[in-house]
C-alpha cells in the first residue's frame, strides 16, 4: 500500500491517501499535553473533501477538537487507523519531509 501526504496544516493536521482510503492525523493540544490521533475518513467525509477541499477537513478537525475539549473523544475513538495504516502514514510523512528539505536546499 503506497500512502501519500496530500494536504496539511502545520502542527495541526495531515491528510493522507492510499489506493482506497483517506486518513487524517490530528494533533489535539490540551495545553499540558498534545495527543495525536490517526483516523480513517468515512466515505461521506471523502466526498466532502473531493467537493469542498481543505475547508471540509478544517471543519471536520475543528468539530473533533471541540468535542475533545469537552471530554468527548468518541468521534475519534470510533475510527482509529490500524497499526499498519499508522505505520504507512508515518512513512509517508518522513518521505514528504525529506523531499521538502531537498527542495528547500535546492532553492538556495
Amino acid at each position: 500500500m503506497k500512502m501519500n501526504l496530500i494536504a496539511h496544516e502545520s502542527h495541526f493536521w495531515e491528510l493522507y491517501q492510499d489506493f482506497e482510503h483517506y486518513y487524517l492525523s490530528i494533533a489535539v493540544d490540551m495545553s499540558s499535553v498534545v495527543s495525536c490521533w490517526d483516523l480513517v475518513l468515512t466515505s461521506e467525509e471523502i466526498l466532502q473533501y473531493e467537493h469542498r477541499g481543505r475547508a471540509s477537513i478544517q471543519e471536520l478537525t475543528k468539530a473533533m477538537i471541540d468535542a475533545a475539549y469537552k471530554g468527548d473523544f468518541s468521534m475519534m475513538e470510533a475510527r482509529l487507523a490500524k497499526p499498519y495504516e499508522r505505520h504507512a502514514m508515518q512513512k509517508a510523512f518522513k518521505e514528504w519531509l525529506a523531499q521538502s528539505k531537498t527542495q528547500e536546499q535546492s532553492s538556495f
